[in-house]
């Protein structure tokens, strides 16, 4: 609508601008008897003159110039045409003539010229005696004739006080020949600037009709079931070139074209537009215009078309005239139609007002077609109303038109609001009833694990119905977990974070939680991963997840072969392959398979999320997937791609998730939970559901725990303002009134971090979540459904901390220690948290060593400087947590004189270099290695050398590795910045570092003891 505004703006615009310069002056007196009297006409103005009135007019001769005619002078009015012979008395048209006319003028020096528009067919003009222009050949027969009719213009001085012009005129192929147009005389400056204005005036409503068209065409490629669309297009793109080869025919003066093929254009342009129009007014008046009609106008105007196509011009052109009148008496019937209707109140798909709207068009295009009639047959001199009445007809007609697509798309985005606002209640009310299935979910497992776990007292048959429960019951938690994952996907709030991820080990860690599930089948898991895989840059626990589903897939269309996971590494990507032996998928849905809801093998159950989950998630993390090859019966195999973590991007996609309100459905009544008093510790465990207390407690019924219970936040803020002895809390996030997130704020107020550990309980896990969790005070964060082992392992390593904290606060350290204690304090509190989720006892251990070593360490010293046994014990510590993490792939090597551990060592210089070794060397290579510590006493010099056979540094590396010392040392704490800048300002030493890149790096300094 808005281009349609503008083309419409601009050719008024410019209409009026050029009707503003109009340089056609008050028309004088018309020539009589061949002589046009303009002496007093004033050419300096640079205004023209039409040459209208009597010429001397000689039927079948050619005079040439200063020759005497060979009759007497007959007259005739131009513009006009000649209809018969003046001789034979025939109605004739087609011959040969000369026209002449004297042109008195005061006598000047300026440069006059003749604007030519038409003179049928062919032409010459002479002006006192000097031909000064033509189009064609004229000649009295027509074997030496030769037809063209451009419009020209042609200039010439005037010697003394008389212009005589002779005009040769042959016409042997039109129905009427002559002079059917103005021919102006003027100045040159004053032709030139009227051949200009005519020139924009119809390139200006041609383009107008042109950028309608093509407008109307583009929203019809778009909408192709809106044919209107189509076919008003092309008939404003045919009335365009209708324009353009009519009138002042611009096409022919402008473009060097055949004659032949030129009045092919022009009538094919003129007759076929009524085809167009009619096929339009038919698509958008159905039932208003009888269809045998409309198809008898079609069907007709069209042959007529096709037989201007194969017929020369001579033999067409004799009945356009029949066909113009066939025409115009179409317009009219329809329009009488459209009349009739309306009057009866029959309107079609239209209303009243836009049918009225449209037969007022129709009644515009109609003027304009009768007033471009009348200017074509010479009755008329000139068809500014028809420039107006057609332009107005577009224009109506595109309003009509975006009017009733307005009206369609206020009535669609009125639906498409109910329906989204549908949607979005549809969504949260799945995700409402996912969070309520997770919670007695998460009831029944811990519940069914909680009484496998005390089985003494039940049968066999019992612990195996429990076991069915409990392995159901995670098997429904999985599907909701989908169902929520499928939710995040179409609010686009899915996200990742991309890290450097080991497949081998990943396809190692989803085969060990399928393996119970192979009791019962005869089916092997092949973990084929090559051990030399490039890492790739993926979020672990989603690629653990896509393949997860792909093996759980495999699995269930297996019933017996075998499951092998592949991979290979290609140029900067690696494809792992995903293939069974089991049912196959046929060719024909290989791509509706990654379809949400969509399923090859209904008979096998399930909701087909899975598939599709996986494609979006490997989309997140610049991946794809695909079935690289698959039969029904003999097995599938899937592949998808990820990107080397060593080309990948290191970035992070972070996606902002607005948190989102859980209704309650209704409060329940608390019940009788059992009293624990015997413990050690005391917990408080605060939810608004009786179940998930019921499952706490029964969860921590084995444990040295006090355990305490409130059912709301205000309830649980009371307890700690009455109670002292609380040592943790357990605090559900989704509760009434205020929330977990406020009351862990409130308790923050109160408490800090190590005072009160605080472990946050909740369905919800998205990275926004957690954030926020953090934010507002927690120490740890729990998923529901959670483990129960997960869950005393969280709560055990907590309390262990609290005291480990509680008893390294209580040391009085000096400056120095302040600054470098936090920082292997935090890395070891790391590296046992990540362990927990894994192996609970093992982190209990280490627990232990850690608690002894800060006992050591932490005590008040009145010096910088430590014993060097006590420095390797910080180190043994470390590489205990460290060997922990990475078992076998690591080996370290103790080389140290006895003679040595009783010497004093700068604190925290031999153990990040260590670190260092460990984490930037060995563990960086596929297979691990070797770290070797030299400590030698050599006279009062301790040597000390960290070895390690790990990825080494390149030259570059090396040569670079001091320059950002100041934002090193920022970022990585007691790094080797710390270490070297320690090093010299307390010993005057140097730190050494060599390497060889690939094979080994080696870190050295000396300490005077």
């Amino acid at each position: 609508m808005a281009l349609i505004a503008v083309s419409l703006g601009c050719f008024l615009l410019l209409f009026g601008l050029l009707e503003a310069s109009d340089n056609r002056g008050r028309e004088p007196e018309p020539a009589r008897q061949g002589v046009l009297d303009l002496r007093a006409w004033d050419f300096a103005s640079d205004q023209v003159v039409p040459l209208d009135g009597q010429w001397e007019f000689y039927w079948n001769q050619l005079l040439e110039p200063g020759a005497e005619p060979a009759s007497a002078a007959n007259f005739i009015q131009v513009p006009g045409f000649w209809r018969q012979s003046i001789e034979a008395g025939k109605d004739e048209a087609k011959g040969a003539a000369t026209y002449r006319l004297k042109i008195k003028l005061n006598p000047s020096a300026l440069v006059y010229s003749l604007r030519i528009s038409n003179i049928r067919m062919a032409s010459e003009i002479y002006v006192n005696g000097v031909q000064v222009g033509g189009s064609g050949d004229p000649a009295l027969s027509q074997e030496e004739y030769q037809y063209e009719n451009k419009p020209y213009n042609v200039f010439f001085p005037v010697q003394g006080d008389t212009a005589e012009i002779l005009i040769h005129a042959a016409n042997y192929e039109n129905t009427q020949g002559g002079i059917p147009y103005r021919i102006y005389f003027g100045s040159a400056q004053g032709i030139y600037d009227l051949n200009t204005n005519t020139t924009l005036l119809n390139v200006s409503l041609i383009v107008s009709l042109l950028m309608v068209g093509c407008y109307q065409l583009s929203v019809f490629i778009i909408r192709r079931e809106e044919k209107g669309l189509l076919y008003f297009g092309l008939s404003c793109i045919v009335i365009a070139w209708s324009f353009a080869s009519n009138g002042d025919r611009i096409l022919i003066e402008y473009f060097d074209l055949p004659p032949e093929i030129y009045y092919k254009i022009q009538a094919i342009s003129l007759y076929f537009s009524l085809v167009t129009m009619a096929m339009f007014i038919r698509t958008v008046c159905k039932g208003l215009i009888p269809r045998w009609f409309s198809e008898s106008i079609v069907y007709g105007m069209g042959l007529y078309v096709c037989f201007v196509l194969v017929t020369p011009f001579q033999w067409y052109s004799r009945f356009n005239l029949l066909f113009s009148c066939l025409q115009i008496s179409a317009y009219v019937v329809i329009i009488g139609l459209l009349v009739h209707s309306y009057w009866r109140g029959r309107y079609g798909e239209f209303n009243r007002k836009s049918l009225g709207l449209f037969i007022l068009a129709l009644g515009c295009y109609l003027i304009g077609l009768i007033d471009y009639s009348l200017y074509l047959s010479s009755l008329t001199l000139n068809y500014q109303m028809g420039y107006y009445a057609i332009l107005g007809f577009c224009f109506l007609v595109s309003f009509i038109m975006s009017y009733r697509f307005s009206e369609a798309y206020k009535t669609i985005e009125g639906m498409a609001s109910k329906l989204q606002q549908a949607d979005k209640q549809k969504d949260e009310f799945l995700l409402h009833t996912s969070h309520e299935f997770q919670t007695p979910l998460h009831g029944i497992i811990n519940l069914s694990q909680a009484m496998l776990e005390a089985g003494e007292e039940l049968t066999e048959s019992h612990l195996q119905n429990l076991s069915v429960i409990r392995d159901t019951s995670r098997r429904l938690s999985a599907l909701v977990y989908d169902i929520l994952d499928l939710e995040r996907i179409k609010r686009n709030e899915l996200t990742v974070h991309p890290a450097e991820v080991d497949v081998r080990v990943t396809v190692s860690l989803v085969f060990d939680l399928f393996r119970h599930l192979l009791v019962t089948k005869k089916v092997g898991l092949v973990n084929a991963v090559p051990a030399d895989l490039p890492l790739v840059s993926a979020d672990e626990d989603r690629l653990r997840q896509v393949i997860n589903n792909l093996v759980g897939n495999a699995l269930k269309f297996t019933g017996a072969g075998k499951i092998t996971i592949s991979a290979q590494a290609m140029a900067d990507r690696v494809k792992i392959l995903v293939e069974d032996t089991g049912a196959g998928i046929a060719p024909s849905d290989w791509d509706t398979v990654f379809q949400p809801f969509e399923q090859a093998h209904q008979e096998y159950g399930g909701t087909g999320l899975g598939l599709a989950i996986c494609r979006r998630l490997l989309q997140l993390m610049n991946g794809e997937i695909y079935i690289e090859w698959s039969e029904p019966e003999r097995g599938t195999r899937m592949a998808f791609t990820l990107p080397r973590a060593d080309e990948a991007s290191r970035q992070a996609q972070e996606t902002l998730r607005p948190p989102e309100n859980y209704a309650m459905a209704e409060q329940r009544s608390v019940v009788d939970l059992p009293q624990q008093g015997r413990g050690q510790f005391t917990l408080l465990a605060v939810d608004d559901q009786p179940a998930n207390l019921q499952v706490l407690f029964r969860l921590f019924a084995k444990d040295p725990y006090n355990l305490l219970w409130a059912t709301n936040g205000a309830d649980a803020l009371e307890l700690l303002k009455s109670r002292s002895d609380i040592d943790l809390v357990l605090l559900d996030v989704m509760m009434p009134r205020m929330s977990g997130y406020e009351v862990c704020r409130e308790m923050r107020k109160q408490f800090s971090l190590f005072e009160l550990p605080i472990i946050l309980l909740t369905v919800r896990n998205s990275p926004n979540d957690i954030a926020a969790g953090f934010k507002a005070g927690a120490n740890d964060f729990i998923v529901k459904p959670f483990d129960a082992l997960e869950v005393r392992a969280r709560t055990e390593t907590l309390l262990q901390l609290k005291q480990s904290v509680a008893a390294a606060l209580k040391a009085e350290l000096d400056f120095l220690q302040s600054q470098i204690k936090p920082h292997f304090l935090f890395n070891s509190l790391n590296a046992i948290i990540s362990l927990c989720s894994t192996d609970g006892l093992r982190a209990e251990k280490l627990i232990t060593h850690l608690s002894y070593y800060l006992r050591r360490c932490f005590d008040p010293r009145p010096d910088s400087f430590v014993l060097l046994q006590d420095e390797l014990r910080l180190v043994e510590a470390y590489v205990e947590i460290e060997k922990a993490r990475f078992a076998d792939y690591l080996t370290v090597v103790y080389d140290v004189d006895q003679d040595a551990l009783e010497k004093k060592i700068l604190p925290l210089t031999i153990q990040p270099l260590v670190e260092n070794a460990i984490r930037h060397g060995v563990t960086k290579k596929v297979d691990g290695g070797t770290v070797l510590l030299t400590i030698k006493l050599k006279a009062d010099t301790l040597d000390v050398e960290v070895w390690d056979n790990g990825v080494g540094l390149s030259r570059d590396q090396l040569k670079n590795l001091w320059h950002r010392e100041n934002s090193s040392a920022q970022r990585r704490g007691v790094g080797l910045a710390n270490v070297r800048r320690r090093l010299r300002h307390f010993c005057g030493e140097e730190l050494k570092v060599t390497s060889s890149e690939g094979e080994w790096t080696r870190v050295q300094f000396f300490s005077k003891v």
